[in-house]
């Protein structure tokens, strides 16, 4: 039997779960107060949990794995390694279909009821998603290995 330490679980939890917290009790404030952008400080604190969520399912998903190998009569094989490119460019071409989608919006925007306002959304989100073609493709490549390498078979 594996002896489990949730020491650094217990670190995650009180960082990312305060932190959180205190973006979702902010945003709940703002809409309070009449600010127009408290729902993005709550969607911020949503993203927290849901990222500590993650943590919680992969350290367990790891655990799994150490148990099973200690139950094995014979020598485990080693983990999975690798995963990070595979994750890397479905992300990534993931991200460029969105983008694709959003010029395709701002061409058509003219079809659209209020061509002026979407054509300014479409622009926004085709602007916004510029750093994603970095940032997102790394974090699912790193999502994909931790993935790949805590999988049972």
């Amino acid at each position: 039997m594996t002896t489990r330490s949730y020491a650094h679980v217990g670190c995650a939890t009180v960082l990312l779960g305060g932190a959180g917290l205190l973006f979702v009790a902010g945003g709940l404030e703002a809409l309070q107060q009449g600010a127009p952008l408290g729902w993005l400080a709550i969607a911020g604190g949503l993203a927290i949990g849901a990222v500590l969520g993650f943590l919680y399912w992969i350290n367990a998903r790891a655990y799994r794995r150490q148990e099973e190998a200690q139950r094995q009569p014979y020598a485990p094989p080693s983990p999975q390694r690798g995963g990070f490119w595979k994750g890397f460019f479905v992300t990534w071409a993931i991200v460029v279909a969105i983008h694709m989608a959003a010029f395709l919006g701002m061409g058509f925007a003219d079809l659209m009821p209020r061509p002026e306002q979407s054509r300014a959304v479409f622009s926004l989100l085709a602007l916004a998603l510029v750093p994603a073609h970095v940032v997102a493709p790394v974090l699912g490549g790193a999502v994909y290995g931790l993935v790949r390498s805590t999988a049972l078979r």
